[in-house]
């Protein structure tokens, strides 16, 4: 096992671990209230880091050749899941600003923030890409182990060309989610937050798809860059003041108040993740 193996695995662990911690934070802290697709983008981003260490949880990342059907799942998978992720980031946006919307009374639309469709529009997209993606089932020798052992992937670049397509697509879409609330009802540190990882996800993916390009020299480096931005990315969306003030269980929080999801305060300042 090499040393870039070893640290790839371990920032996929980070954040397939510091997921769960925040979700686990979330669930039983009674003074946190968030919106469901805020719990989808978290479970997406676990499910991402799980999917890219399934090679490694089967001891297959050196050696003999993996099951096809392992490297099948993940291969599937390492190209659905951060489209799954972003996806749930863009439909997080968009509750999030329907919700801002509602609460200071100016929305007229159809769509209710409460809707069961947009966090279920994420999951259908998952689905239903992971279902175009399986089309290694007839294609079996573009299923292989990569070459800087990380995990099984399609040498045929079909997935990198959906993944790309698709993700630049949600985060921009959720960059003008965020834009959109700049005009004062929206807490800057939250519109911050969304966009930039919006627009660094763009760019991580631009940089990711170099790998379909002849020549190019150290592509290890650029996927553990970009595995460090996407844990690094999840962790500035899903940690904030309230999850903090839960994990530290010695101090007195009476003071803190109930945490909810999205509060409109007199001045019209609304505050969210």
């Amino acid at each position: 096992m090499t040393g870039k193996s070893v640290a790839f695995n371990v920032i996929e662990i980070i954040g397939l671990v510091g997921a769960l911690i925040i979700i686990f934070t979330a669930v039983f802290s009674p003074s946190i209230q968030r919106l469901p697709t805020w719990y989808l983008l978290l479970c997406s981003s676990a499910a991402y880091s799980f999917s890219m260490l399934l090679l490694a949880m089967a001891h297959k990342q050196f050696g003999a050749e993996p099951d096809f059907a392992l490297c099948l799942v993940q291969g599937t998978l390492i190209y659905a899941c951060p489209i799954w992720l972003m996806a749930s980031v863009c439909a997080f946006a968009l509750q999030f600003h329907l919700a801002v919307l509602f609460y200071i009374k100016k929305y007229s639309g159809s769509i209710s923030h409460e809707s069961k469709w947009i966090p279920l529009s994420a999951v259908i997209v998952f689905i239903g890409v992971a279902g175009i993606l399986l089309v290694g089932i007839v294609q079996p020798q573009i299923v292989q182990r990569d070459s800087e052992h990380f995990y099984c992937h399609f040498t045929h670049n079909i997935g990198t060309y959906i993944a790309g397509a698709l993700i630049v697509a949600f985060a921009i879409t959720a960059f003008t989610f965020q834009y959109n609330q700049s005009n004062g009802t929206c807490s800057i540190n939250v519109m911050v937050r969304l966009a930039a990882y919006s627009l660094v996800s763009i760019l991580s993916m631009f940089t990711s798809t170099l790998n379909v390009l002849p020549n190019v020299k150290n592509f290890d480096d650029i996927i553990l860059s970009y595995s460090t931005v996407t844990v690094a990315g999840v962790f500035v969306l899903g940690i904030n003041m309230s999850i903090i003030r839960a994990w530290m269980f010695w101090k007195d929080d009476t003071t803190a108040g109930r945490d909810i999801q999205v509060k409109v305060e007199r001045s019209s300042n609304t505050s969210a993740v």
